[in-house]
């Protein structure tokens, strides 16, 4: 049967993104999805050989190689082993300490890092608008901005509250670390994302600050952090500087910005001399729906012919799904979007 490379969370962009890049690169090589629970199921995509849930893939074997995705199947593998290797990059189980966002936003404060004024309990809140998000990183869940109490979502548990950045967009240093060092860092703006308040990408340009790649240095330094993922900040006018986030210990929704932009990531990954084609800015059109017909009809006709369009297979039905649930909570259009992968 030749190697097999089984991506896990086969539906999600960054899985789609992967897959292209391997089926491009090593047409050979069988490319197997993989899914987390025995009764999800995909309906075929052409970028996978197989669709086969974890169950039935023997996680213990030496030479096996898997590339975990979003946040879930990367707590998944790394619960289950000490480190997931891809090309010349580790990741390992310690980066999950990231996914606890109290315990880092401590972290980042501790080293002079700027972080939000953060609170753990809604009875905190000093005043409002609050942004609000999960204190756990589980791809996705409840987010977003209350402008009173009355706002805030009615099942408050497992969230955190932070005030609110007034900067426009959200900047990130994608990297590739060793025991604290960067391998290799790529930044962006994240213009638009989706939910709004803060996301995934939905329009994301090239971007540089030293300053970025100061704070994150210090931050991947005093965790000595290993792997891949994804440091995000906010500029505060107020502050006139960075205020950092979270970080992302997974491959992060706008990895293909990132790959096509810098050459050593899929390098050091997956070991593949790129030949993609560098772009300045790049529209995420299904994201784009999400937020409206209206919204994606503006920016479509705004950034034509002057950004790259990036779509995934079986994009029109999930661009059909995402504008009819555009109203619709941003975990059950995550859900829903799964079922439409051709």
């Amino acid at each position: 049967m030749g190697e097999c490379i089984y991506i896990f969370s086969p539906g999600l962009d960054q899985a789609l993104t992967i897959a292209r890049l391997l089926r491009s690169y090593y047409n050979k090589r069988n490319i197997i999805g993989v899914t987390l629970l025995d009764k999800e199921f995909y309906p075929s995509c052409r970028l996978y050989d197989l669709i086969i849930p974890a169950s039935w893939v023997n996680l213990n074997s030496p030479d096996i190689r898997l590339v975990p995705t979003g946040a879930i199947s990367t707590k998944y593998l790394l619960e289950l082993r000490e480190n997931i290797t891809l090309g010349q990059v580790t990741l390992i189980r310690s980066a999950l300490r990231v996914y606890d966002k109290l315990w880092m936003i401590k972290q980042a404060k501790e080293i002079g890092v700027p972080v939000p004024a953060t609170w753990s309990q809604s009875e905190e809140i000093p005043g409002y608008p609050v942004f609000y998000k999960p204190a756990f990183e589980k791809g996705g869940g409840n987010r977003g901005i209350a402008y009173k109490a009355g706002d805030l979502p009615k099942n408050k548990n497992g969230l955190i509250f932070q005030e609110v950045i007034q900067g426009k967009g959200t900047y990130g240093v994608a990297f590739l670390a060793e025991q604290g060092e960067l391998l290799a860092c790529e930044m962006h703006y994240e213009i638009e994302s989706y939910p709004k308040p803060g996301g995934s990408a939905v329009i994301i340009e090239r971007f540089y600050d030293q300053k970025l790649i100061e704070y994150s240095q210090r931050l991947l330094k005093a965790l000595g952090y290993s792997g891949w993922g994804l440091a995000e900040f906010k500029y505060c006018p107020s502050r006139e500087d960075y205020v950092f986030m979270e970080v992302n210990a997974k491959f992060w929704a706008s990895c293909e910005f990132t790959f096509r932009n810098n050459p050593l990531f899929l390098k050091l990954l997956f070991d593949i001399d790129s030949k993609e084609k560098p772009v300045a800015r790049m529209l995420f059109v299904e994201r784009a729906a999400a937020r409206g017909l209206w919204f994606l009809l503006v920016n479509f006709l705004k950034l034509w012919g002057k950004s790259e369009l990036c779509v995934y297979p079986g994009w029109p039905r999930r661009l059909f799904v995402n504008l009819v649930l555009a109203s619709a909570s941003y975990s059950r259009i995550k859900k829903l979007r799964a079922l439409f992968i051709i």
